[in-house]
């Protein structure tokens, strides 16, 4: 099988949010660690670095907020939100982020890798055009998205995001664009607030933004019910050029900044299920992205588990489950049906 790009740097350890914040540099290092073990074996490669340039930014961000995030670099600490926190080194080190992702779809594009996981920070889907939110500087799935549009003529790509919190930044970036299909799995209510079953779509757009809001508790039998009945039928009937996913582990139940009930083995089946709709309809053209995951045994140990799915020849099935939800579902279900 083809290789597997890994990108990832010591790099990602200098935006310091501060010593208390939960976006810490310690979720960069256990990762560090583990592509350093896998990257020595067969099937996986670390791909290197690039800083993305001001075009590159400005296909999802205002030039002046650009300018706002450049500005911290002058200072120690500075907070652009409550909860997003930069250091001197964090507008340079958010420029590695999204390079990174942009050169890894890059060597996917010209088909020198299977596939691959950009593993940086700081994470990216609640950053809006004109706003830092949720630990995001830049949307780098987005921009990543964009990118694909404009240097590698993209017609249709779909942004999976399981992620336990909404974001609410890749939706905004397509809401009324029918040429990004934005899928989010979220728990509900919960941060940043956005993403509720309505939430479709606006004009050109309409039909193309599917959440699945989700009540606190879920596992493994609803997040994979949820995929075999919304998910897949989804991007099958979209038919993607290229599958994004915005690969968020703070959905584990061993995460303290959320209520949900996921293990590895869940992380690992949505993978297999996204890397078989990419090898059917996009020329096996997908990118995972980090975004959330605090609890660092758990996202160690689910990230390990989806770069093995990467390079796994079969698929695990989405088995039958996850009755909890099914009124859930029908809902989502009823809301798209006149889209589908």
């Amino acid at each position: 099988m083809p290789r597997s790009a890994i990108v990832t740097d010591p790099v990602f350890l200098k935006h310091e949010p501060g010593p208390y914040h939960p976006e810490s540099p310690q979720r960069l290092k256990t990762l560090l660690d583990l592509a350093g073990e896998v990257a020595g074996g067969a099937g996986y490669e670390l791909l290197p670095l690039r800083a993305a340039v001001q075009e590159e930014l400005e296909l999802c961000h205002g030039a002046g907020y650009i300018d706002l995030v450049r500005s911290t670099s002058e200072h120690n600490r500075f907070a652009l939100d409550g909860d997003t926190v930069t250091c001197r080194d964090s507008f340079g080190v958010a420029l590695m982020a999204v390079g990174g992702f942009l050169q890894l779809l890059d060597a996917v594009a010209a088909s020198e890798y299977a596939n691959g996981f950009t593993m940086v920070r700081p994470p990216g889907h609640h950053a809006l055009r004109d706003r830092a939110m949720g630990f995001c500087l830049f949307n780098t799935v987005a921009i990543g998205a964009r990118y694909l549009q404009k240097a590698h003529g993209a017609g249709r790509v779909a942004i999976v995001d399981w992620d336990v919190h909404h974001g609410n930044g890749s939706q905004d970036a397509f809401y009324d664009d029918p040429s990004v299909l934005f899928l989010s799995t979220h728990q509900y209510p919960y941060y940043p607030g956005t993403g509720a079953l309505e939430d479709v779509g606006r004009g050109k757009g309409e039909g193309y933004t599917v959440n699945v809001p989700l009540p606190a508790g879920c596992g493994d039998a609803e997040y994979l019910a949820v995929f075999r009945e919304i998910i897949v039928p989804a991007i099958e009937r979209y038919e993607p050029d290229w599958l994004l996913v915005s690969a968020g582990f703070d959905s584990h139940r061993d995460d303290p900044l959320a209520a949900m009930g996921v293990t590895e083995r869940g992380f690992g089946v949505m993978a297999d299920a996204l890397l078989e709709l990419a090898r059917k309809h996009a020329g096996g053209r997908i990118a995972f992205l980090l975004e959330g995951g605090y609890d660092l045994s758990a996202l160690r140990n689910s990230v390990a588990t989806v770069l093995d799915r990467m390079q796994a020849e079969e698929a695990a099935r989405l088995e039958p489950g996850g009755e909890r939800i099914a009124p859930r579902i029908r809902e989502v279900l009823q809301m798209h049906e006149k889209y589908w």
